[in-house]
């Protein structure tokens, strides 16, 4: 069994037999909604292999690898009128520069979107006869022009697919550029002026529109400009669309075990702590795992024989660190000492975060952690969200950013080490008096501020953090069961 552990090429994982979970039944609905749609799911959900099988679906020049791509798909059982019959323009802003200023960004923005066009222009040399963009054409807006004029001169329609809408975004946010945004996302920003641009093209040539990211702080801000897009986020019928359901990792596994007899169940279950738990829609038909961690889990079995050393990915912690500096830019330990101590939290789901507003409404924050994956969906009672951390993975990204947090504000020192000696020293030996000393050690240098509402919570919360960071234990002091909660000791 091939996986295909970071490839997003859908003909690539095609052509050369890699496992492929078959999502194309999602075309057909797809193509059967509104023609301008909006996406969200988390980093590493597999946002753009969807994008790119799309893309290999509609793209007329690819007709003759139909067969040869969709066989034994659903799609390819069930073929929509539309198949291969657009003009694909796939644009990505993953590569835009944010870190130079105003003016560095918007040459990166105008490059890659004139270089996409260009592209496009050649593959699609049959048709256009050009053999790339005219040296007139100097901006991102002028491009999109271009191509939709062209199109339209030969009679052709486009499919326009955009991956990662939001990256410079997000950037800027990180790294508390503000201002560039607002200039960027304003009434008259070069940003919103692109998309307007966009929008006036569905008039004529641009007949359907599909873009992804991992949050809607633009969705809001860009809207006067391109506000004919629908929201297919919270929509039930998609819930599973990215992601996998139980039956396709179990499918997985199935297939594992014929080459390399193992435990399923074990297996199972130690996959659903790690990687399950997301619920993107109220009405979701089931909760989906993180189609990414599934298979560099799947990877390293297959590869090693035996679990990863780190059952977290560290390409996606890279990610996921990202996240936390813009989600928890906003400064309220209150809500994130909530998150870490019960695992849940209610909230009002915003649907479009204005960056303006992000940081005063505590709704805008918790909903920007829902959609980045770092919380998911428990309860919803008419409008009320109970949101909880979807999997002990995520949960101790929350326990790493609390120690990170008390050891930069309380200046406390961890000393991993010394905790790692403790621990394996209860661990091997059943001794704690290396613990015990390390315990009282940290507790003493946790400030006023900490103290003065310390309770059960607070100390279970640096247990869970120190038993967590130790990478011996797994970690869960209360197991939900019919008639409440019972304790179970380390």
């Amino acid at each position: 069994m091939r996986v295909p552990y970071g490839i997003s090429n859908f003909e690539k994982i095609r052509q050369e037999n890699y496992l492929y979970i078959d999502k194309t039944k999602y075309i057909e609905l797809l193509e059967d909604d509104v023609p301008y749609q909006f996406f969200i799911r988390p980093r590493r959900f597999g946002k753009s292999l969807f994008l790119s099988t799309l893309e290999n679906y509609y793209d007329l020049n690819r007709g003759q690898l139909f067969d040869e791509l969709f066989n034994g798909l659903y799609i390819g059982e069930n073929p929509t009128k539309r198949r291969n019959t657009y003009l694909i323009l796939f644009l990505s802003f993953s590569k835009v520069i944010t870190s130079e200023g105003k003016e560095r960004l918007i040459e990166s923005f105008d490059n890659l979107v004139i270089s996409e066009v260009s592209n496009f222009l050649r593959y699609y040399d049959p048709i256009f006869n050009e053999k790339g963009i005219p040296e007139n054409i100097t901006g991102a807006e002028m491009a999109i022009n271009y191509v939709v004029n062209r199109a339209k001169q030969e009679g052709k329609k486009i499919l326009i697919l955009i991956d990662e809408y939001d990256n410079f975004a997000n950037d800027l946010i990180t790294t508390g550029n503000k201002e560039l945004y607002y200039g960027l996302l304003s009434s008259e920003g070069y940003v919103r002026s692109f998309y307007k641009t966009i929008k006036d093209g569905t008039m004529s040539s641009i007949d359907r529109v599909f873009m992804t990211g991992v949050s809607p702080i633009m969705l809001d801000d860009m809207t006067s400009g391109f506000n004919i897009t629908k929201n297919l986020t919270l929509d039930g019928k998609y819930n599973e669309m990215l992601g996998f359901t139980r039956e396709e990792v179990m499918n997985i596994v199935d297939k594992l075990h014929s080459v390399k007899p193992l435990d399923k169940k074990v297996l199972m279950e130690d996959m659903v702590n790690y990687y399950n738990g997301y619920l993107f829609c109220r009405n979701g038909r089931e909760r989906v795992f993180n189609s990414n961690m599934v298979l560099y889990f799947i990877n390293a079995l297959i590869q090693d024989g035996n679990y990863p050393e780190n059952m977290l990915d560290m390409n996606m912690k890279t990610d996921y660190k990202k996240i936390e500096s813009m989600a928890f830019n906003f400064q309220d330990e209150d809500t994130i000492h909530t998150l870490i101590t019960e695992d849940t939290i209610t909230t009002q789901l915003v649907e479009k975060i204005n960056l303006e507003y992000m940081y005063s409404n505590k709704e805008n924050v918790i909903s920007l952690l829902f959609y980045m994956g770092m919380l998911t969906i428990k309860d919803v009672i008419f409008k009320e969200y109970t949101l909880t951390v979807p999997n002990y993975v995520i949960k101790s990204i929350f326990w790493e950013y609390f120690i990170e947090k008390i050891s930069y504000r309380d200046k406390v020192d961890i000393k991993i080490q010394e905790l790692s000696t403790a621990i394996r020293s209860m661990a091997v030996e059943g001794k704690i008096d290396l613990l015990s000393t390390y315990m009282n050690d940290l507790m003493t240098q946790l400030s006023n501020r900490d103290l003065i509402a310390f309770d059960e919570k607070h100390l279970k919360m640096i247990l869970n953090t120190v038993f967590s960071l130790s990478g011996i234990y797994v970690v869960n002091s209360e197991y939900e069961v019919e008639n409440g909660y019972r304790y179970i000791p380390c």
